[in-house]
């Protein structure tokens, strides 16, 4: 039998090491699925990712909507998130910042467990950023996979901060629409306390809400978004149909061409030096 410091052993212990160390480049490889060209495959309805950035500031216990703007918001935000049964949500309660809550996800159980503690209590900072709320939506969206997606700003549009204008621009220029509900009257509401006042100026008078129809409006405009008043019958409805329309028919266009999965050309030479590697170390050489 071969001694180990012969120059056959010493020839078998390196194409053995060899043979390892490529089998686990090549395994690393096809395990990262490169892809390669194109393949032709039939159009198919794309899937569907809402980003829900929603107004928790203490303007929306005004009761201008009956009970109040939250609670004819949250309503309208389940029969979104039932009505669009196969799209993924994720939601961003926001007032003077935006906290991510729930990331992008097809589970309506966290979903829902979140939607009923949206309110003013999420967050102690005052104000609504609105450009904080929609740019926590934009970063929600996973990779480009090819699903459409869309942002539903939910809010009464009262105060907004930040640079609206710049966010939106960001937005319609990576293809995303906003579609705004707003929650509210331009009449406006005083706001209630837990303690059955309200919200009162440095006069001592009520504070009375307004919403902001034209900067809502302008927002949804500039993105390819739609706008609809809460106050209107059918709003919520209206909006969950415009979204559902947005998503893209490939059908409707011919074929569509994804990238071809190359991991083969990775896996089947991995095994060839894997089976080699284990005939080194099994099969016993000796010397003529």
């Amino acid at each position: 039998v071969m001694g180990k410091n012969s120059i056959e052993w010493q020839l078998r212990t390196f194409l053995r090491d060899l043979s390892l160390t490529v089998f686990y480049i090549l395994a690393v490889l096809a395990a990262a699925e490169p892809r390669g060209g194109r393949e032709p495959v039939s159009g198919e309805r794309s899937g569907l990712d809402v980003a829900v950035a929603f107004d928790v500031s203490r303007s929306m216990l005004a009761e201008d909507l009956i009970p109040s703007r939250l609670d004819r918001s949250v309503t309208a935000l389940r029969q979104m998130t039932r009505t669009l049964g196969d799209a993924r949500f994720s939601l961003i309660p926001f007032k003077g910042d935006a906290v991510l809550v729930v990331p992008m996800t097809e589970d309506r159980v966290i979903l829902d467990l979140w939607i009923d503690r949206l309110g003013p209590g999420l967050s102690t900072v005052t104000g609504t950023d609105v450009e904080a709320a929609l740019g926590r939506a934009k970063d929600s969206f996973p990779g480009d996979d090819g699903r459409n997606k869309v942002i539903v700003l939910i809010t009464d549009g009262e105060a907004l901060k930040g640079h609206v204008e710049r966010v939106s621009r960001e937005l319609a220029e990576k293809g995303i629409p906003i579609y705004v509900l707003a929650a509210g009257t331009e009449e406006g509401s005083t706001i209630p306390l837990s303690d059955g006042s309200y919200v009162k100026d440095s006069a001592g008078r009520p504070v009375v809400s307004r919403m902001n129809t034209t900067s809502l409006k302008r927002l949804s405009e500039n993105t390819g978004g739609s706008y609809h008043d809460l106050s209107r019958p059918g709003a919520a409805a209206d909006l969950i149909a415009n979204i559902d329309d947005s998503r893209v028919f490939s059908e409707s266009r011919g074929i569509r061409f994804i990238g071809v999965n190359r991991f083969r050309l990775f896996l089947f030479p991995a095994l060839i030096f894997l089976l080699f590697f284990l005939l080194a170390r099994i099969i016993p050489w000796r010397q003529r």
